[in-house]
């Protein structure tokens, strides 16, 4: 659109006027300012209007919510050679606004008089404001007009009335449609296969009305769609996104928006979209970590193998390894052959638990790009506890009997053992395979002992493989106490008294000889003659002659009931007899190892003579058997062993 618009002035004839100005009237014109033109003979008013913005600059488009000022010049036009333009003033001037607002701007009282219009002095009128309204336009433009009414001329032959002169204008300002704009760079790169490409993305408001819900879409990368709620005209919004396309693509981005309120001509919406193409690269470093997982007691290192493979297509520079959980694994390996492949190994140290131990490597490709790549493992760091425990601690058998255990074994660590295997070298019978032990689980068995003849000291070992494939072991102890309980008999004659009785004194004693203490302690006192004994309470008892023995001493050794008492006539003695004399040490009616107690028995028999026997017809028989309980409960009598009896012949004589 021209600076004067549809149905104005000729834009040369203007610039002729402005060009002569005032200066021109007062240095060429032939007549004085005010004064009518010689033979002017037609009555005509040009008129124009100017469209500025804010900033004075001439406005052609606009844009919805701008500001531009409306400005009318009236002036006399250049005529066709033969006619003079007359000279005018007074009138009014009003300006009519796109909305339809009439603003007078000059000939009245408010806005001043307009003088005098002649050749080579236009007049100016003030400039009128008004906000652009896109409800205002129609198809897009807004129409403004200039009408000037009611000016005469000064020359006015005599008798006739002064001609009037009157002249319109429209102006026409296109306003900007919307429209957005998207602009995607770089436009082309280069990545390598695992990189990613790097992408800046503007979004700008280009045309002449705000927009709302813009939304950017990328088929190739959701990292790259936004939404941005409202874009003011002109207003731009530039953000970065990646992605990392597996081969070359055309990256294609696509923004719509709505437009805020809608347009007059009902086109609601704008696109706008780019296209940034990426060439992919197959280069690639690489890095592998072994073993993939390792079990390692606690104290222990974990050991790596790391490998680092540059590509065949070119060399590396800046080559580093990071391991940021084993530092002794970091390593810089600066610039590396195409092709080059190194090996290393290290170690760490880590606390109890399960770690994941990751390495990172990074190179350079000629200053292009950083190619990176890594590798995990997993490190299981144990703690160990076996135990093993053999029940009881400590027990006593008699000699040849067997012994008897519980045996305990215990995972107390945090991991799985596996050929749990019991041992036991001088007990065999109470070895085990128990396969797998799990974390905090126990197993318990019993076993026995084949006859044991001698003390022993039995040691029960465990062992174990832990998850590293080390051996674990445990280990504990006990004590079997051989019990060999034993005693002896004495028997002698003190004295022998012959008158036509009998009267025998006799020395009765038990020894305990072996090594277990004794309790319940008694002697049986026989006689096998055929004298008739008295017991120690004076009365007499029936004899059972040599029979008695073989009757009380049949079968199983003779408990300690024995002591309670006799029923088959022999005589029983205890510390309670009156025969008793001493030997108790401590006096705990207890037998202990070594003592020997003594009992006085003194006999009463008829003399042989007095029944008529003859001097060698028999001889009075003693036996004593000795009896006792050990600390197992059992009976230590050995009933025909020479050294549990004790037996003695006492002459049957005549006087």
């Amino acid at each position: 659109m021209s600076l004067i618009q549809r149905n104005a002035v000729p834009l040369f004839i203007l610039l002729a006027v402005i060009a002569v100005g005032v200066g021109g009237l007062l240095t060429q014109s032939p007549f004085a300012f005010g004064e009518e033109p010689v033979g002017c003979n037609v009555p005509t008013v040009g008129i124009s209007i100017l469209t500025t913005g804010e900033d004075g600059s001439t406005v052609i488009e606009t844009y919805h919510g701008a500001t531009i000022n409306y400005q009318v010049i009236l002036s006399i036009p250049e005529l066709p050679a033969g006619d003079t333009a007359c000279n005018y003033g007074g009138g009014t001037l009003s300006v009519t606004l796109p909305n339809g607002e009439q603003q007078m701007v000059a000939g009245t009282d408010a806005t001043g008089q307009i003088d005098i219009i002649q050749v080579g002095a236009p007049f100016t009128a003030p400039a009128v404001s008004y906000q652009v309204d896109q409800s205002d336009a129609n198809n897009m433009e807004l129409t403004a007009r200039a009408d000037y009414s009611g000016g005469s001329s000064f020359s006015v032959p005599e008798g006739e009335s002064p001609p009037e002169a009157s002249s319109s204008i429209s102006n026409t300002v296109r306003i900007i449609p919307p429209s957005i704009a998207l602009d995607i760079t770089p436009e082309g790169q280069l990545v390598y296969l695992g990189q990613q490409a790097e992408f800046e993305i503007t979004v700008t408001n280009t045309g002449g009305f705000s927009l709302s819900n813009a939304v950017v879409r990328d088929r190739n990368a959701l990292d790259c769609e936004r939404e941005f709620a409202t874009l003011a005209v002109g207003a731009s919004e530039t953000y970065q996104c990646a992605l990392a396309p597996g081969n070359n693509i055309e990256n294609e981005a696509i923004v719509d928006a709505l437009v805020v309120g809608g347009v007059p001509d009902d086109e609601a919406a704008v696109q706008a979209s780019d296209i940034a193409s990426v060439q992919v690269e197959t280069v690639l470093i690489g890095i592998t970590m072994e073993p993939d997982l390792q079990r390692v007691r606690i104290g222990n290192d974990a050991t790596f193998t790391i490998q680092v493979t540059i590509p065949g297509t070119t060399s590396l520079s800046e080559v580093n390894v990071s391991v940021p959980m084993a530092p002794d694994c970091n390593n810089a390996l600066g610039t590396l052959d195409a092709g080059a492949v190194v090996d290393y190994s290290c170690t760490a140290l880590l606390d109890q638990g399960r770690h994941q131990v990751a390495a990172t490597v990074s190179g350079e490709v000629a200053g292009l790009a950083t190619l990176t790549d890594s590798a995990e493992v997993d490190v299981e760091v144990f703690a160990l506890d076996l135990f093993i425990n053999i029940d009881p601690v400590e027990q006593t058998i008699r000699e040849g009997g067997i012994a008897a255990f519980t045996i305990t074994v215990g995972n107390f660590g945090d991991t799985i053992l596996s050929d749990v295997t019991v041992t036991n070298a001088t007990i065999p019978e109470c070895g085990n395979f128990l396969a797998n032990l799990a974390p905090g689980a126990e197993e318990s068995y019993q076993c026995v002992s084949s006859p044991l003849s001698e003390n022993v000291t039995t040691t029960a070992t465990v062992d174990a493989t832990a998850p590293d494939g080390g051996p674990v072991s445990a280990s504990d102890s006990a004590d079997v106490i051989i019990l060999r309980p034993s005693t002896s008999v004495g028997l002698e004659e003190l004295d022998t008294a012959v008158l036509r009785l009998v009267v025998q004194t006799l020395r009765v004693t038990e020894t305990n000889d072996g090594d277990s203490p004794l309790t319940n302690i008694c002697v049986e006192l026989d006689n096998t003659g055929s004298i008739l004994p008295l017991t120690h309470d004076g009365s007499n008892m029936a004899m059972q002659g040599e029979g008695m023995m073989a009757e009380g001493m049949e079968g199983d050794a003779m408990t300690a009931d024995l002591c309670a008492g006799s029923d088959h006539g022999v005589m029983v003695l205890t510390k309670d007899s009156v025969e008793y004399v001493g030997g108790d040490v401590g006096d705990d009616n207890i037998m202990g190892i070594g003592e020997t107690w003594e009992w006085r028995v003194v006999t009463v028999g008829i003399a042989g003579n007095f029944v008529g026997l003859a001097d060698d017809a028999l001889n009075m028989k003693f036996v004593a058997v000795g009896h006792g309980m050990d600390a197992l409960g059992g009976d230590v009598t050995f009933p025909g062993d020479a050294d549990e009896l004790g037996q003695i012949d006492v002459p049957i004589v005549t006087r």
